[in-house]
């Protein structure tokens, strides 16, 4: 039976009845839409001074982002006022193309000091008010487009580094130590240990990442294996237009397609001759999407060596880790050595703060992790830096993280969009 503290809908609640062990079981709500119309500043300031009030009287807390004709909202508190309150925010005109993209029970709160916090990208010019929070733009992009990549982004950024979205999951450990060097970012950091980590975890089963494939990237890479060599084209311009960075085009489009070319090979739906030319295809249009991007002006960032494994034919990885390294602004080579005697050489001639050397991300090639093993000893003997840093990528270390250690690896890299991160990480070490 609970105590007379327990919150009661409809009566306002006291801050204290947070942490009250008394108190009904917190629920968090996290959806996105589409809103109705564009709108305008005082638009915004309207809304977020009714939800406030609105939220404040049923004992809700939250955070809301609008961005681009998109909300994002994060509401949280008894499930008997989400409830309650949930079928008026469905009603509500503004909005339409409503998405839940969680609805769960929380070990606390996440935002329990703002009855409604709204962030839009107009606040970087400072004219913050009480009921608004100044975030990261690269933040709102990514909760705007996959609120599952917050875990990395927020990690990636507390290091400096130009990560755009990624899908990796941080320890609660290793989160909370890199996110905690950034003060600014305190408030998000319940959300990091208590609800996305947890969330990220029931996505993996056992030490293999279990990812739901995107039924449009599966009919994608059918079509890419078809006799007609613009079969697809249509779709896979649709589904490229979706994105905006190349971040993004990475982890939702040329990752997975790869990884499910792969599929239809192991299930003997195509053979290796028409995988690697779907793969050409996919590297072609990739180039065509990001010719003429603007570059970061970078400072003193690291040099870095990307090169697929020789002998590796696949090379949409390494090609992939390249542009995103150069769009950031990084200090980037792209080689493709024949033999690892060219490899040598080449860190050996030249000053190489890291190597990014990856394999298929199509192929697992597990068999090849030996011989990969061999040539980073190798590549470690010949640099001209004692210190190297090398980082593994390909779809056996995005499924089997822990495996680039195996081989002598400083990191595994799981994801383009994530290797800035990994290199900037191994290096503070």
């Amino acid at each position: 039976m609970q105590t007379s503290r327990s919150f009661q809908p409809g009566k306002p609640y006291s801050r204290e009845s947070v942490r009250d062990d008394a108190a009904p079981p917190i629920w968090s709500l996290v959806y996105h839409s589409r809103a109705a119309r564009p709108m305008s500043e005082s638009d915004l300031d309207e809304l977020q001074r009714a939800a406030a009030a609105r939220n404040h009287a049923e004992g809700l807390t939250g955070l809301m982002i609008y961005d681009e004709g998109r909300f994002f909202q994060w509401l949280e508190g008894p499930e008997a006022s989400i409830e309650k309150v949930w079928p008026s925010i469905q009603r509500d005109p503004r909005h339409g193309a409503i998405d839940v993209l969680g609805r769960n029970p929380a070990p606390l709160r996440c935002f329990g000091d703002w009855d409604m916090k709204l962030s839009t990208r107009s606040l970087r010019t400072g004219k913050a008010q009480s009921g608004a929070l100044q975030l990261p733009p690269m933040l709102i992009d990514s909760l705007s487009r996959r609120p599952h990549a917050a875990t990395e982004l927020l990690a990636s950024m507390a290091i400096k580094s130009p990560v755009v979205i990624a899908r990796e999951p941080l320890s609660a450990k290793a989160a909370a130590k890199r996110i905690a060097e950034k003060p600014q970012y305190a408030a998000l950091r319940n959300v990091v240990e208590k609800v996305l980590i947890p969330q990220l975890a029931a996505l993996h089963t056992g030490d293999k990442v279990q990812v739901p494939v995107d039924p449009r990237i599966a009919e994608l890479a059918k079509l890419l294996i078809a006799t007609d060599p613009h079969a697809g084209d249509q779709q896979f311009g649709e589904l490229q237009s979706l994105s905006r960075s190349i971040g993004a085009l990475c982890t939702d489009l040329y990752e997975p397609l790869a990884r499910s070319l792969g599929d239809l090979w192991q299930a003997d739906d195509c053979t290796e001759l028409e995988l690697t030319v779907a793969l050409c295809r996919v590297q072609s249009s990739m180039r065509n999407a990001t010719s003429g991007a603007a570059r970061t002006r970078g400072v003193h960032l690291p040099a870095v060596l990307v090169t697929p494994q020789p002998g590796e034919q696949h090379r949409l990885g390494a090609s992939l880790d390249a542009e995103v390294l150069w769009q950031a602004g990084w200090n980037t080579q792209y080689e493709a050595p024949a033999t690892d005697e060219a490899l040598e050489q080449l860190v050996a001639d030249t000053w190489f703060d890291a190597l990014d050397l990856s394999l298929s991300n199509s192929f697992r090639r597990e068999h090849w992790l030996p011989r990969m093993a061999q040539t980073i000893q190798h590549v470690r003997d010949a640099s001209r830096n004692p210190q190297l840093v090398v980082v593994v990528g390909g779809r056996v270390f995005y499924e089997h993280e822990q495996i680039g250690a195996d081989i002598g690896a400083d990191a595994s890299n799981r994801s383009a969009p994530l290797l800035a991160a990994k290199i900037m990480a191994t290096l503070k070490r």
